[in-house]
């Protein structure tokens, strides 16, 4: 019979003010430290955390990832002692995604995801990722993805990108 392996996991629930990311940030590194203090492994963080879920401050606020954005959360992760999974808007090449991330308790960030089941509502904020990824952890192996990736079609069409690895 195989060993046992619990894992105790957070769900930091918070409130995100659309287009006011020092503040969401801030809120996301107390819910960090919270779940740390609590012995957990890992705390998953809300889509789109720092500036709102197809707010239209993305459009002048998106960063790069990793960037200032994701180095915050990367401090919380290593000062909290977890894994950190956090959803960031981020910039890259003249587009801009809906992402998130996977940060291991040493603030590195193992793994990165861009959304790729896109809503219509989202389509005018978001361009859309291509590949879902995964990392071996001391928790067992992860993959990140963001909320309508996990419709049964999505997952179907994307598993044809599934690939092992960092996507930095």
């Amino acid at each position: 019979m195989a060993e046992e392996h619990r894992i105790k996991l957070a769900m930091g629930q918070m409130l995100v003010d659309g287009g006011q990311p020092q503040e969401n940030l801030a809120r996301s590194v107390k819910m960090i430290a919270q779940a740390g203090r609590q012995s957990c492994q890992i705390v998953v963080l809300p889509e789109c955390l720092d500036l709102g879920w197809a707010h239209p401050a993305a459009r002048e606020l998106a960063v790069e990832v990793p960037g200032p954005t994701s180095e915050v959360l990367c401090r919380a992760a290593a000062e909290a002692g977890l894994y950190v999974v956090a959803g960031l808007t981020e910039r890259a090449c003249g587009r801009i995604y809906n992402a998130a991330v996977l940060i291991d308790p040493s603030g590195r960030v193992l793994l990165k995801h861009r959304k790729i089941n896109l809503l219509d509502i989202e389509r005018s904020f978001y361009s859309t990722g291509d590949h879902l990824g995964m990392c071996e952890t001391d928790c067992g192996i992860i993959g990140v993805n963001i909320c309508a990736d996990n419709f049964p079609e999505s997952i179907c069409r994307s598993v044809l990108y599934l690939r092992p690895g960092p996507v930095i």
